[in-house]
């Protein structure tokens, strides 16, 4: 007897348990947050004026013999000819001056 009330208690027990974990407590309230994500606004790449240009590029291809570089409304255009291993030091000297393009027009030798 004994043996049945325990588990005819247990049966009771897990069956309220079950019954109850689909239901929402109607007093309960659902909270939602919310987060709001905003980013700085991306500041305007500056492009160098034309004089300011022409100083640097004068001063960046004085090691490079055989090449020219001329400056027309921000844009620098290279012609002429390079050692193919020396142009990416070129190429990064005059991106650091901030053109608005570099047009590479020059013969590898």
């Amino acid at each position: 007897m004994k043996n049945f009330l325990w588990i005819f208690g247990t049966a009771l027990l897990l069956a309220g348990g079950y019954s109850c974990k689909g239901k929402k407590d109607s007093n309960a309230t659902d909270t939602t947050t919310t987060t709001t994500t905003t980013t700085a606004p991306t500041a305007p790449v500056e492009i160098s004026g034309d004089e300011q240009l022409r100083k640097g590029v004068a001063d960046a291809t004085k090691d490079y013999p055989g090449v020219t570089a001329t400056v027309n409304d921000g844009v620098i255009t290279l012609t002429g000819s390079i050692e193919k291993d020396r142009y990416m030091n070129l190429k990064q000297s005059l991106d650091a001056l901030r053109p608005k393009q570099v047009v590479n027009n020059l013969n590898y030798k």
